[in-house]
């Protein structure tokens, strides 16, 4: 009977011991989940191409999958963005129609409002019916201050509520440096924006509504049984390969700005610059910065989506201890052509079980110069259950002792050395 209460205190003290031993052992890194574009802005990469020189004041490059920043010229500077805030605008109408508010082929009223606006139009007469789609043509390809005014009112009810929609937006994506006072980009004191903030906008128009591109590459289009023409303000298109897209801005307080992407061999790349002097400059500039890119740079591909990584996710409370994980999408990296090397680090979550099978438990994150310019999500590549109380506590157990005889042995081996 005593021999038996002895063995009864012991496994509990084992097993107190080894709840208390589990609870102090360091756990599996926890990462919070990285915004959308700086998963991969790697400002400290920003100035390998510190030789590129623009006349504009400000200007970026950045790799439009991962949002990689590849070169930059005072990117966080607060400036006026003149119509390149239509890039917001062009945004949430195709959101509306995602979300099922509107369809590209719903007709647009025109109001009294965007009649009467201001800057560059294609003179909108509240008799005339055209689409969403056609609104969105005139946006992107004439600049048409308008037919923005006539869109926002269609979809938020006024210009005011659709500029509320673009700034609450501008908020989500982590655009820090920006206020939106207006649809169309007419000068504002008060309506700004920054190289990297446009650059964050601009990757999530195109990333989410890649069908954009088909509208911003047209150079002219005819419309009203071919009477007016509309023409593009973006003059690098059909000088520059790859290059389709995307928005213009001009305004004396502004200067001359553009938003340019191209894509070569599935390479695509976003340069912005903003306040050059004149329009050749404007082209000059952003041909430049997009020279730089794909003269410097090349894209890697890191993994595959469903390809397995070789480190297991540790599980607590499961049936098992580890799962395996794939990756959840593509991920390519830009690298530099001459030193690019990266290294793969691979990130794991605090994960409980149970575990649903392509739960999200961590990341591979790629690293280049001790800075993480890109990552993708690791899924579980199969289910975790919960453990039994009593497989968990001889697990305890078991993890107690195995550090216990370690620790015995490093302590023995010390004593020799």
């Amino acid at each position: 009977m005593k021999k038996m209460n002895f063995w009864k205190k012991s496994a509990s003290g084992a097993l107190i011991a080894a709840i208390l031993l589990t609870s102090t052992m360091p756990v599996a890194q926890s990462i919070l989940p990285l915004p959308y574009l700086s998963v991969a802005h790697a400002e400290g990469e920003a100035k390998q191409g510190a030789n590129l020189e623009i006349q504009s004041p400000v200007g970026l490059l950045i790799d439009a999958q991962t949002g990689q920043v590849l070169w930059e010229k005072d990117m966080h500077a607060k400036r006026y963005p003149a119509s390149v805030t239509k890039i917001m605008t062009m945004m949430l109408a195709y959101e509306a129609v995602e979300k099922g508010e509107k369809k590209l082929t719903d007709i647009v009223p025109i109001s009294k409002n965007a009649y009467l606006v201001e800057g560059s139009s294609v003179w909108l007469d509240p008799n005339e019916k055209f689409t969403l789609q056609e609104m969105l043509e005139f946006i992107a390809i004439q600049s048409g201050n308008d037919a923005c005014v006539a869109t926002a009112e269609f979809i938020a009810g006024s210009e005011a509520a659709f500029v509320e929609r673009m700034n609450k937006k501008a908020e989500e994506l982590g655009m820090k440096d920006t206020h939106f006072a207006d649809t169309n980009g007419l000068h504002h004191p008060d309506h700004y924006s920054s190289a990297y903030d446009i650059g964050i906008m601009a990757r999530e128009l195109i990333s989410k509504y890649p069908q954009v591109l088909e509208v911003t590459k047209v150079q002219t289009k005819m419309i009203r049984d071919g009477k007016f023409k509309l023409e593009n303000t973006n003059h690098v298109l059909g000088q520059y390969d790859g290059l389709d897209g995307l928005k213009t801005g001009f305004t004396d307080e502004a200067g001359y700005c553009l938003v340019a992407t191209a894509q070569r061999n599935g390479f695509r790349l976003l340069s912005i610059e903003l306040g050059a002097p004149n329009d050749d400059v404007r082209v000059s500039d952003s041909m430049k910065i997009l020279d730089h890119g794909f003269n410097s740079y090349k894209q890697e591909s890191v993994i595959k989506k469903g390809e397995a990584v070789s480190e297991l996710a540790p599980i607590t409370s499961g049936k098992e201890t580890e799962v395996g994980t794939v990756a959840a999408e593509d991920l390519n990296v830009a690298v530099l052509k001459e030193g690019g090397a990266i290294e793969k680090k691979v990130v794991y979550n605090e994960v409980e079980a149970p575990v649903a099978k392509d739960a999200v438990v961590g990341q591979l994150q790629v690293v280049q110069n001790e800075k993480v310019v890109a990552s993708v999500d690791l899924l579980a590549a199969e289910e975790v259950e919960k453990g039994s109380w009593i497989r968990l506590m001889f697990r305890g157990i078991g993890n107690f002792f195995s550090g216990l005889f370690s620790s015995i042995g490093d302590f023995f081996s010390g004593l020799f050395d």
